[in-house]
């Protein structure tokens, strides 16, 4: 959360206060609701991921073992990015 943050005061684009980030970053892991363009653009740019990565474009009739896989190739991938920024 607080990189998301620092990225956005970076961009000079206003988020939601701390205490209500924190509420909007656990409806979307909930699958309550679906981050904003706004939110959509910087996590993307935090992740160095694409929409379709972080899953916000709708495949439409993906199986649900086909969204686990895309999942376990982006937990792979980041957890690669990791290593790397670590190693750094």
């Amino acid at each position: 959360m607080r990189a998301l943050r620092l990225l956005a005061e970076s961009w000079g684009w206003e988020v939601a206060a701390e205490s209500s980030l924190t509420v909007q970053i656990s409806r979307w892991e909930n699958g309550v609701n679906r981050p904003s363009q706004t939110y959509q653009v910087l996590l993307c740019a935090l992740f160095r991921a694409t929409p379709q990565d972080l899953g916000f474009t709708r495949t439409g009739n993906a199986t649900l073992a086909d969204r686990i896989d895309a999942l376990e190739h982006l937990v792979s991938d980041l957890a690669a990015q990791l290593e790397t920024a670590v190693a750094a």
